[in-house]
């Protein structure tokens, strides 16, 4: 009787320990996830962009804009920071050369508008967010 009282004491120390652990995780989890979505509202996936071609996107909201090209991760890698501070101009360029963005960081107003140009004889495509948080292994 005994032993099966200290069992069940242990037993239930331990399934309020992971409750407890459990919780906590899944607080900070759904914060985590809350802050990156308010983090970043740019959202875009050009599809194909055939040599010579070109892909736009306007930014509106001041944030940092992490993107790459999934066909050419993890090497080809780019970031747009839209910041109150940059000159304001209507539109602005990158181009896609050596399976590099050129500018790889580029700075640029609230409502500027990104144009992207394919100057090379291959497609691209871009995409937001970095190679490994898309999760299908294209790193």
């Amino acid at each position: 009787m005994l032993i099966s009282s200290h069992r069940n004491v242990l037993l239930t120390i331990v399934v309020s320990l992971f409750l407890i652990i459990a919780g906590c995780g899944d607080s900070s989890t759904d914060s985590g996830e809350k802050n990156n979505n308010q983090n970043q509202s740019a959202s875009f996936s050009s599809g194909l962009i055939a040599p010579g071609e070109t892909f736009s996107y306007t930014f509106e909201e001041e944030e940092t804009v992490d993107y790459y090209c999934t066909i050419h991760t993890p090497n080809m890698t780019g970031q747009i920071t839209v910041t109150s501070s940059a000159d304001p101009v209507d539109r602005d360029t990158v181009s896609m050369e050596n399976n590099q963005f050129v500018p790889e960081n580029l700075e640029v107003a609230p409502n500027t508008e990104v144009v992207w140009v394919n100057n090379q004889d291959h497609d691209h495509d871009i995409k937001t967010g970095t190679p490994s948080s898309d999760g299908n292994g294209d790193y």
